[in-house]
């Protein structure tokens, strides 16, 4: 299935835009490279487009499959459940449909959510992981949601109510999504308005933002799904990167009780948008931990 991405962009050479239906559920993909397939999922208020600075270094080593999620981008946006679960058994069908049982996986923010549910229920297919500052509902503690923090994870609460959220959003997206951009970033040279804008248009389309808000709508469930038990061993190579100014070690200190082989990046006088604030980071960190 073929059809034209709702905002055209440049795509690195022997990248394509590609499209899949699982269940009812069509899914964009921006797709190529050569090697051992690398799965990427971004996070919100974001669509794969926040992969394009990596496209191109990453197609050197791996099959790269930068995939908008269920409501993300220009994939299709399906009533019913956004918890995890739901997106991990949805891609793992949509990753056998193209002929793929194992891969690395690496996400950001909501992708990281997933991916870290994928981990945990499809260990076997997952031949490494990257996990890119979140706070990963089922890891991390519940301390982190507490009053104390509201400054920070205020948004957890405003989204977990989906239709009043969007109806207050409604008509404002730019200026909401933008306050997200300006505050959690550090390094803007590559949120510039002209990007910013691109996000805007994609979640001012019907339903989109919804689609958004129902992840935090979902977290109860995806806590259960993500809960580990203490004899729970994570193998593969996995690395926790969080940002200086964001959500630093969060990720690394619950996972680590876990793990055999799991490594922190902290990264210096960054904010929460890694893939676009420090995108040669991240690929260091996936060359060095999955070592293609």
């Amino acid at each position: 299935m073929t059809q034209a991405p709702f905002i055209p962009i440049n795509l690195p050479p022997g990248f394509e835009h590609t499209y899949s239906t699982v269940e009812g559920v069509t899914l964009h993909a921006i797709e190529g490279g050569q090697g051992t397939p690398l799965l990427l999922l971004g996070g919100w208020p974001q669509t794969c487009y926040v992969w394009r600075l990596l496209l191109e270094p990453l197609g050197q080593n791996f099959h790269v499959i930068a995939l908008d999620m269920r409501g993300q981008g220009d994939s299709y946006i399906p009533e019913g459940s956004y918890d995890c679960g739901t997106a991990a058994q949805e891609i793992i069908a949509y990753l056998q449909q193209k002929g793929i049982t194992s891969f690395y996986l690496v996400g950001h923010d909501v992708g990281a959510w997933v991916a870290f549910t994928i981990l945990k229920l499809f260990p076997q297919s997952v031949l490494g992981a990257g996990l890119i500052d979140a706070a990963i509902p089922g890891l991390v503690s519940d301390d982190f949601f507490s009053v104390v923090n509201a400054a920070k994870v205020w948004q957890f609460y405003f989204h977990k109510v989906p239709d009043l959220a969007d109806s207050l959003v409604a008509g404002k997206e730019k200026e909401y999504l933008s306050w997200y951009f300006t505050n959690k970033s550090k390094r803007k040279d590559n949120l510039t308005p002209a990007v910013i804008d691109y996000y805007a248009r994609y979640y001012s389309r019907p339903g989109a933002m919804k689609a958004g808000f129902l992840w935090y709508s979902a977290v109860e469930e995806t806590i259960a799904t993500n809960a580990l038990e203490p004899g729970v061993r994570f193998s593969q190579p996995i690395f926790a990167m969080g940002g200086e100014f964001a959500t630093k070690n969060l990720i690394y200190s619950g996972l680590e009780p876990y793990c055999d082989r799991l490594s922190p990046y902290l990264i210096d006088g960054c904010g929460h948008y890694i893939p676009e604030e420090a995108p040669a980071e991240i690929v260091q960190a996936i060359i060095e931990t999955f070592k293609p």
